[in-house]
């Protein structure tokens, strides 16, 4: 078993939605702990970096680059690199890649500091006090042919602020080049993640690293482009 770990920065705010919405006031909320603090769940990451891999495959393809086998499967044109890494919904043997949920930077030590500002300062520290500090609340309403903002149209959504960090682990079992290229590539690619992609929100950086250095193929990949 082989460790990686991810980071995700948010470019701009971003809503990673938990299909809900809170209260009268607010029509899609993002996903936080018990204290308030938001996070990325595993199967959203696992799901977004699995849909850029299939990208990437696609894109490498059509290019004829050779940096991993592209063999695809019988059934649905699917690559078998993408079963081998993310493996396929209905299998019996679990995906050889586990992702851990995507928490803030120095989740742990934040942590501890707020349960304890909040059982010292409980009339100042609460939830609602540190849901506000990691997000901001957007408005948008739909506009008809004329111009005119459309009657009953008014969303509220709650999206977490632009410049945060997220970091996470990625546990391989039996990894090799290939399947780190494609995670890398996967990870590079993946630039938008979250509701509301196409209207200004979800712009993310996603780096990948092993230890504490960051994993890089593109000389390898200009290599391949040069022959």
């Amino acid at each position: 078993m082989k460790t990686y770990n991810l980071k995700l920065t948010l470019q701009s705010p971003c809503l990673i939605g938990s299909g809900e919405g809170f209260g009268a006031v607010i029509d899609s909320d993002i996903v936080f702990d018990e204290l308030g603090i938001p996070y990325i769940p595993a199967k959203r990451i696992k799901g977004c970096l699995r849909d850029s891999a299939i990208e990437v495959c696609e894109m490498f393809k059509q290019a004829e680059i050779k940096m991993f086998v592209l063999e695809e499967e019988n059934s649905e044109n699917r690559f078998k690199i993408i079963s081998r890494l993310f493996g396929n919904p209905g299998d019996e043997k679990p995906a050889p890649v586990y992702f851990s949920n995507l928490t803030i930077e120095k989740y742990e030590e934040t942590v501890q500091w707020l349960r304890y500002l909040m059982n010292e300062y409980q009339d100042i520290i609460t939830r609602e006090s540190i849901i506000n500090q990691y997000t901001e609340l957007r408005q948008q309403t739909a506009i008809d042919g004329t111009g005119i903002a459309k009657e009953h149209s008014l969303r509220t959504i709650r999206v977490a602020k632009k410049g945060i960090s997220f970091t996470g682990t990625i546990d391989i079992e039996e990894a090799n080049d290939d399947l780190i290229a494609l995670l890398y590539f996967a990870c590079k690619n993946l630039r938008r993640m979250g509701t509301k992609r196409n209207r200004g929100f979800g712009s993310i950086e996603c780096k990948l690293y092993e230890d504490s250095k960051e994993i890089n193929f593109l000389a390898k990949l200009e290599e391949l482009c040069m022959q």
